[in-house]
This record gives structure tokens, C-alpha cells and sequence, in this order.
């Protein structure tokens, strides 16, 4: 089943809880923003080390069409 409801209509609901659901609540969410901005550190730093490696084995494109692509 899929539903809609508003932020404000979802703010209704956040702002009903009890405090120690919503510590848990905002427990939860800190935890899923840290997990999200790990994976996306985790995507650059592999980006960063393949571009190495390239670079390492003499795969790498000329300054004009690097610049290019920019």
C-alpha cells in the first residue's frame, strides 16, 4: 500500500511522540545521515584511488580533454 502525507502532516505525527520516542526517532535519523555521507566518502576516496591506479599504469587523457570534460 503507498500513501501520501505532507511534511506538515508528518510533523504532526513527529511532534505527538513521546520524548523518549522521539530521541529515539532522532537517534535513528542521525544514524542514517552517517551511514549516508560514509558511503558517499567511501565512493570519492575508491574514484580517487582508481584514478591512481590509472594514472600508475599511464592511462591518463591530455590536459586539453581533461579540461574539456570540466
Amino acid at each position: 500500500m503507498n500513501a501520501t502525507i505532507s511534511m506538515d502532516g508528518l510533523w504532526a505525527i513527529v511532534d505527538s511522540l513521546s520524548v523518549k520516542n522521539k530521541k529515539w526517532l532522532a537517534g535513528k535519523l542521525q544514524n542514517s545521515l552517517a551511514d549516508t555521507n560514509t558511503k558517499k566518502e567511501e565512493e570519492i576516496l575508491n574514484g580517487i584511488r582508481q584514478s591512481l591506479n590509472e594514472a600508475k599504469n599511464g592511462n591518463t587523457l591530455p590536459l586539453d580533454t581533461i579540461w574539456d570534460q570540466l
